[in-house]
């Protein structure tokens, strides 16, 4: 019984639950059944309300910066996507001025522009491409919602007009 309780955990379903009797229909996905925002980092204020803190000067930002920030940059949304297509914007507009005979140094200049903006577009258009899918999946949620709840009240008036019926027969049976 103890496995059992711990597989069903591990599949996202409350101990003691079947397919038919777990929660959300999207929870069959495997999904954790918690309250936590799934893209965001762990650790992280989730939107809640906190003490607000007093303005941070430059050198208390950078004290509040460490080296696993930088180790785990790559983990953050959308921070690939941004870096490559500004690698490729960069190399790209830099050895395109420099072959058509711009000195090295606006070359590099241009490079690094085509890079820092390149990097900027890409990973403002990702964030944008995010909101757009997390407010679809709300509304795909709700709508599921909605439509359990219209197919419980369509079995429920199911079930009452069966046991009405029972009831009608049992009681012709008996008047007979």
């Amino acid at each position: 019984m103890v496995e059992e309780s711990q597989g069903n955990r591990e599949l996202g379903e409350p101990s003691g639950t079947s397919d038919a009797s777990a929660g959300k229909t999207y929870d069959s996905f495997n999904y954790p059944a918690t309250s936590e925002n799934i893209n965001s980092l762990p650790g992280v204020n989730q939107g809640k309300v906190s003490k607000q803190q007093p303005n941070a000067g430059l050198f208390e930002a950078l004290k509040s910066i460490q080296l696993e920030d930088f180790k785990e940059v790559h983990k953050k949304p959308c921070t690939r996507e941004g870096f490559l297509t500004g690698i490729g914007a960069g190399f790209g507009i830099g050895g395109v001025r420099a072959i058509l005979g711009a000195p090295i140094f606006t070359a590099c200049s241009w490079a690094v522009g085509a890079f820092v903006f390149g990097s900027f577009a890409m990973h403002e258009y990702c964030q944008q491409k995010r909101r757009t899918e997390k407010a679809g999946i709300q509304r795909i949620n709700a709508a599921l919602d909605e439509k359990k709840v219209e197919i419980e009240r369509k079995r429920e008036e199911t079930r009452r007009a069966r046991r009405k019926a029972k009831e009608e027969g049992d009681r012709q049976k008996a008047g007979r």
